[in-house]
């Protein structure tokens, strides 16, 4: 043990009088201090402890050549303090892994250059509850290679805690745990919560590359795959659109668009009607397609991009689409086509913004409500386009909406952090609900609950009845994907590269899944007959995921 560094992590490095609640895990534990390493872990004696601790236990272990690892930024300084302080003979290369893809350049997740066969050790100041180093052990297993162990400063949990990790091979050393400060610090070794809903088991069926040529560099919303019976149908990026069988994931059929603006292609997700498929691309066209076959019907072709994804009126076999054009007096609107034929019903092209959100039908109200790059929502009368109400936010409104036909509402969610609840018949506020910063998703309904995630990191959920915040979900990533409830579970995607299935009345976290990209969009759930369920999760680079999720006991 170093006496140095139990020092510095005591007097210095413990907080508990700067700050009144931090909380540490998505299970809403809650601590009144902090162990700040930030402020040492660019110190001279800081490094020099922390590297001699390292190589005293390492240096026998793993011969002459090692590889040292971790992610930004924090163990950025840790990885140069260890590798400038190796032993001599010792022959060390060094990478770090950023918490999301860069988006320029060469949109790496890793940097440097890290080498088959030779040993990976990760570093970090402190281990919590693993799921920074669940995320990096995924990255670099998808990369080809294995990592041989983990070391941190400070342990905050008791080693089984980390089973799954023990359970690959992977040795977890920390020089410090919690309790060794329990007897001078108001401080001692965590535990998981077991109470609560069932704990999950997700295990991953197959995993489908979609495309070689993501769009790395856009960080937002991009074409969400739909589920219809043994096929699920996705558009990606560099303008393929997918139907792919869901049991084995082949290919059943592929239709090209040939080309799009600045990188984007395909990114409005697809709705089915019938035996059609229909979808909007950033070469202006909206297309409907066999589903079955995938040959193109028909074509409509007014636009300069279209973003928007369509709704439908299934009853008059009508679909609404938002437009967006590149003119100074003609910037966006909504078009209603007839499903059948491709010819329009009406037109309303009076937004004075992009419409890159998504229009959302309602047939008890007969009404179609669109959001706009122009602060604006939009409410039109679904028969005749006619503009029935239109109400002023404080941002751009990027995505979709939502109705509580039971109470006469619609819900939207702006970029300037507000989630809106107007009333249908005249477009008046009901109320508005406020997150930390902007949302760019749609959100989803349980009961009297609304559940949407922001680009602050968290998930909320609003009572529409007692105009309260129920709870606060709090992940590791910007939050674009939009939820999706199954029964009393919503499960909900992160830039952090996790799937979240978090529990509808209690917003405790039942489990969740580590991929290695962004997912930024809505998932697709199926059922079983046999009572087994899968998730279909796309990722932002273009990836799709069939996996299974199951009770632990």
């Amino acid at each position: 043990m170093s006496h140095v560094l139990f020092s510095l992590i005591k007097d210095k490095i413990f907080k508990d009088d700067v700050i009144k609640e931090v909380s540490y895990n998505s299970q809403g534990e809650t601590l009144a201090w902090i162990f700040d390493f930030k402020s040492q872990a660019l110190s001279r004696i800081f490094l020099e402890e922390y590297a001699k601790s390292f190589w005293s236990i390492f240096q026998s272990k793993y011969g002459t050549s090692l590889q040292i690892g971790g992610m930004e930024t924090g163990a950025i300084p840790l990885i140069a303090g260890v590798a400038t302080h190796s032993p001599q003979g010792v022959d060390v290369s060094s990478f770090y892994i950023r918490k999301s893809r860069k988006k320029s350049d060469l949109a790496n997740q890793v940097e440097g250059d890290i080498q088959k066969g030779i040993s990976i050790i990760l570093v970090d100041d402190i281990i919590n509850n693993g799921n920074t180093v669940r995320k990096q052990i995924k990255i670099l297993e998808e990369m080809g290679h294995t990592v041989s162990a983990i070391f941190t400063c400070l342990r905050f949990r008791d080693i089984s805690q980390y089973q799954d990790l023990l359970d690959k091979g992977i040795e977890i050393v920390s020089i410090f745990e919690l309790n060794d400060f329990s007897s001078s610090l108001p401080v001692k070794n965590l535990v998981n919560k077991s109470d609560g809903p069932p704990v999950k088991k997700y295990t991953i069926e197959y995993k489908l590359t979609l495309t070689t040529k993501p769009n790395l560099y856009l960080v937002v919303p991009k074409s969400a795959p739909v589920l219809w019976g043994e096929f699920v149908y996705a558009g990606v990026d560099d303008g393929f659109f997918y139907c792919i069988n869901v049991n084995d994931g082949s290919v059943v059929w592929v239709y090209k668009i040939f080309f799009g603006t600045k990188g984007k292609n395909i990114f409005s997700s697809p709705q089915i009607y019938r035996d059609k498929i229909l979808f909007g691309a950033y070469d202006g066209n909206f297309y409907c397609l066999n589903r079955f076959s995938g040959k193109r019907e028909w074509v409509f072709s007014d636009a300069d991009w279209i973003g928007s994804s369509p709704s439908i009126d299934y009853g008059r076999g009508v679909v609404y689409i938002g437009l967006e054009f590149g003119l100074l007096k003609k910037s966006g609107g909504v078009v209603a086509l007839d499903i059948q034929t491709g010819k329009v019903k009406w037109k309303n092209y009076d937004m004075v913004g992009l419409t890159h959100a998504s229009p959302a039908y309602n047939k008890r109200y007969n009404i179609v409500v669109c959001g706009c790059n122009d602060n604006y929502i939009y409410a039109f009368n679904a028969k005749n386009g006619e503009i029935l109400w239109k109400f002023e936010t404080k941002g751009e409104v990027k995505y979709g909406a939502i109705f509580d036909d039971k109470r006469g509402l619609v819900i939207i969610a702006s970029m300037d952090g507000g989630v809106y609840v107007l009333r249908v018949k005249d477009g008046t506020l009901y109320h508005k609900f406020e997150a930390r910063f902007g949302f760019y998703a749609t959100a989803a309904m349980s009961g009297n609950l609304i559940i949407i995630g922001s680009l602050d990191k968290l998930v909320y959920c609003y009572n529409i009845v007692s105009k309260k915040t129920e709870w606060v979900f709090e992940t590791s990533g910007r939050i674009f994907a939009s939820p999706c409830i199954d029964g009393q579970s919503v499960f909900i995607g992160s830039n952090d590269g996790r799937l979240y299935e978090i529990d509808v009345p209690s917003g405790k976290l039942i489990g969740s899944v580590q991929l290695t990209e962004r997912i930024v969009n809505k998932i697709q759930i199926e059922h079983d007959p046999d009572g087994s369920m899968f998730l279909y999760v796309p990722t932002h680079a273009g990836e799709l995921y069939k996996i299974r999720a199951m009770n632990v006991n």
